[in-house]
């Protein structure tokens, strides 16, 4: 057991130091001390590894601008590079304003006369004509000199048999045609009617456009074509005509007159409405279409006899 510290004594002479002991059990921790006075600077220790890089400062004011310096030599020329892929194909662009209208040219020079044209084949024979209304009786005169015989005909050509009746017959003055001078921005629908009175049951229609027909754009196609009081005619087929302009180096502005017909049969007797169309082609891309531009545009009909069997 630790006994009270006692008086201290007077410093005797430094004895022998004697053999270090084994060590004493641990004693409790004492009181903690004040704080000392601090100590001299000690020496600079090795420098140690260099820190983490901290944040980026804050910008500095700018620099003076430097001297320019002298101006490198032309480095080589690069290879060509390489060809870049083909774009995708643009939007077709709106539908640009009709243009001025051009000055007249000047009349070119006379042709030269062309060589005569292989002779064409014989028409079919005209239907037979109406019988014409009897003619008023003259007045009786008196009896003339009496002429010289003349000499007997040659024996004639012999004429072909005609099967039909008169009552088949269509005489031939029952025509019509419609006529406009506008120019048709339509591209699919109706352009022009014309009414048409069908005298004969059992007759056929002639009919015929001649006019201005335009298609714009690459690879585009729009279809001409004929209706009778709303349909297509289908004795025996349609009546039409199709434009198509494939042109990949650009829209070219090409107008060009252009004129189709054919024969319309099974049609009743009576009023007919007679119809030009324009619209898509099968299996195609509907284009630009303009009809009649600067010049006058026909629909003519005819009635005309049945045909042969």
């Amino acid at each position: 057991m630790l006994g009270f510290p006692g008086i201290p004594g007077s410093n005797g002479i430094p004895g022998v130091p004697g053999v270090p002991g084994p060590h004493g059990p641990q004693g409790r921790e004492g009181v903690k001390g004040q704080i000392g006075d601090k100590g001299s600077r000690g020496m600079p220790g090795p420098r140690g590894d260099r820190g983490r890089e901290g944040p980026p400062g804050k910008s500095g004011p700018r620099g003076i601008k430097g001297i320019k310096g002298q101006q490198g030599l032309l480095g080589m020329k690069g290879e060509p590079g390489i060809v870049g892929m083909k774009g995708e194909q643009g939007a077709v662009g709106m539908k640009g304003e009709r243009g001025i209208v051009g000055m007249k040219g000047v009349r070119g020079a006379v042709g030269m006369k062309g060589e005569r044209g292989i002779a064409g084949m014989k028409g079919v024979r005209g239907a037979v004509g109406m019988k014409g209304e009897r003619g008023i009786v003259g007045m009786k005169e008196q009896r003339g000199i009496a002429g010289i015989k003349g000499r007997k005909g040659d024996k004639g050509e012999k004429g072909e048999s005609v099967k039909a009746s008169q009552a088949n017959a269509v005489p031939q003055t029952n025509w019509k045609q419609c006529v406009w001078k506008s120019l048709s921005g339509t591209d699919n629908g109706k352009i022009k009617d014309c009414a048409f009175n069908k005298l004969q049951s059992n007759s056929a229609l002639r009919v015929s456009f001649q006019g201005n027909m335009r298609v714009n754009g690459n690879v585009k196609c729009n279809r001409w074509y004929f209706k009778f009081n709303g349909n297509e005619c289908s004795g025996p087929m349609t009546i039409d005509a199709i434009v198509y302009l494939d042109w990949s180096s650009g829209n070219p502005d090409l107008w060009h007159h252009r004129s189709f017909e054919g024969y319309c049969e099974n049609i009743p007797q009576g009023a007919v409405r007679v119809e030009l169309w324009v619209g898509r082609c099968s299996g195609q891309t509907l284009g630009d279409a303009h009809t009649g531009w600067n010049s006058v545009s026909r629909i003519m009909i005819e009635e005309v006899s049945r045909p042969q069997s």
